[in-house]
């Protein structure tokens, strides 16, 4: 019993894989930090907040549709469906449901190429971002121009510096 047998379950390899490529997206660290807070479902969703027991309707503040989990703010919600379908290509959302956000980007990351993953976890940050602007600020931002903010962000990070 004292001894560590060194076991791991299965997936242990791949959970190592799957978060050494997050960890190595070329994006900004506050978008690195978003995947992994989405992942680990621990954004201030309102169903989070109100499992946590604060006081606030779990439901969508955007459609009211159903409760606002990560999964239904960054992919089911009308709000992120639209951002989805202005993406082009592989980017465009694929898929209807969310299991969860974690599974869902661990198959995006077998999927995709390190610049596709670097994209949707870019564009996935400014969905969040929209939707505080709307909650908390009252402003309204159009699907075409919340994918092109981010996709502004994600070239400006990775614009090389000129050498002096």
């Amino acid at each position: 019993m004292r001894r560590d047998s060194g076991a791991e379950h299965s997936s242990v390899r791949d959970e190592k894989r799957f978060w050494s490529r997050i960890w190595k997206l070329n994006v900004p660290p506050k978008v690195r930090n978003f995947v992994w807070r989405a992942c680990k479902d621990i954004l201030p969703t309102r169903a989070n907040l109100y499992r946590r027991k604060v006081p606030i309707d779990p439901l969508c503040s955007i459609c009211g549709l159903t409760d606002e989990t990560v999964g239904h703010a960054l992919w089911e919600c009308p709000l992120a469906r639209n951002v989805w379908a202005v993406a082009r290509g592989r980017l465009q959302k694929c898929v209807a449901t969310a299991q969860s956000i974690f599974l869902l980007v661990r198959d995006l990351e077998e999927k995709f190429t390190g610049e596709e993953l670097e994209a949707w976890a870019t564009v996935a940050w400014a969905i969040w971002n929209a939707r505080n602007r709307y909650c908390f600020e009252d402003k309204q931002t159009q699907p075409a121009d919340i994918l092109q903010g981010a996709m502004n962000l994600l070239q400006d990070y990775q614009r090389p510096v000129p050498a002096e």
